[in-house]
């Protein structure tokens, strides 16, 4: 009975130490996954968009005009301000003459004040600096 006792417990811790050094040989490692398990990982992308602002600021001589003067104009009372109503993000185009005909010397946005002083040409007012803009564009009051 006593051998049977020590055989049981050879047995035994030899169990012990085949699991040990099984252990001991994978290094404790994780397995490696298996084909059935995947990894999934999820892209955001944002996208700001930014408006573009426009700065009004005060419209104000005095520029170079060296056009020649080949019309005839009416000074105004007393000079006169005035507000440019063109549509948003359109531009009021300032001339050297009164006249489409005339070169583009600057540009005007919404709601700019200009001071005028003459007329010529029946819609064309004169600027205190000595340009040119159509007064179907202009209004005695700010523009909403």
């Amino acid at each position: 009975m006593n051998r049977m006792k020590f055989t049981k417990a050879l047995i035994a811790a030899m169990t012990i130490g085949a699991l040990c050094l099984g252990i001991a040989a994978c290094g404790g490692k994780k397995p490696e996954p298996t084909e059935t398990e995947t990894e999934t990982s999820e892209i955001t992308t944002t996208t700001t968009t930014t408006a573009p602002t426009t700065t009004l600021t005060e419209y104000s001589g005095p520029m170079q005009n060296n056009t020649e003067v080949n019309w005839k104009e009416t000074q105004l009372e007393a000079p006169a301000t005035y507000y440019v109503k063109v549509s948003k993000g359109e531009f009021l185009n300032v001339r050297n003459g009164p006249g489409t005909s005339y070169d583009i010397v600057a540009k005007l946005t919404r709601g700019q004040s200009i001071t005028v002083v003459a007329r010529a040409n029946g819609i064309w007012y004169k600027t205190q600096d000595g340009y040119f803009i159509s007064e179907t564009y202009l209004s005695g009051k700010m523009p909403n």
